[in-house]
């Protein structure tokens, strides 16, 4: 498989699968009034397309990554004959491919390492402001971030760079549990192939 260089200067990732729900911080789980903050651990996320497959049987619903946009043929090949591209919000047609970015982060909340899988344009968006912005974007991972889910007339996302509260905010305890989850073979690419970025399981 064939990667494009901005792909491959890329690396991060998220997933639902086999691990525990904590290790990934879900964005559209979160309520009103009540922000997620963390670190991003690394600069650049990793990027794919992800597309939702529906069993046939039961109606759940199942992620499916790809590293290249993929065709149509891709896609129906992937999901084979147990699953079937999910339909947009309208119902009116299937839901088309949506570009992920994808990062480690520390949860300041729980105080733990999880992945954030970012599958909405307009989040990734702001994330991309201020990746690009260079009063940010050299010394990034020293900054947090607050994530919050406005439901309005449609729900949106809404995020904001912070700087680090360092009373609050224990980096040295980041950097610990960072590197216990390196040790213990953390890899975001796995989520890519349905696997989990903790464990090699």
């Amino acid at each position: 498989m064939k990667l494009s260089s901005g792909f491959l200067a890329t690396i991060e990732k998220e997933n639902e699968g086999s691990s525990s729900a904590d290790n990934y911080l879900r964005y559209t789980k979160l309520d009103q009034g009540k922000p997620a903050n963390f670190a991003l651990l690394e600069q650049d996320p990793l990027e794919y397309w992800l597309v939702w497959g529906v069993a046939k049987d039961n109606d759940s619903m199942k992620p499916f990554r790809f590293l290249e946009q993929p065709s149509q043929e891709d896609i129906d090949l992937e999901l084979g004959s147990d699953y079937v591209q999910s339909m947009n919000y309208d119902k009116t047609a299937v839901r088309k491919p949506s570009q992920c970015l994808t990062w480690p982060v520390y949860n300041w909340d729980i105080n733990k390492v999880q992945v954030l899988e970012v599958s909405h344009i307009s989040l990734a968006r702001q994330f991309a402001k201020y990746g690009l912005n260079k009063k940010y974007s050299r010394n990034l991972l020293d900054w947090d971030f607050e994530l919050s889910k406005i439901k309005a007339d449609m729900v949106k996302y809404e995020l904001l760079i912070v700087p680090r509260d360092e009373d609050e905010h224990d980096e040295a305890a980041m950097e610990k549990a960072w590197k216990a989850a390196e040790k213990a073979g953390f890899d975001l690419n796995r989520i890519v192939t349905g696997g989990d970025p903790f464990s090699e399981g």
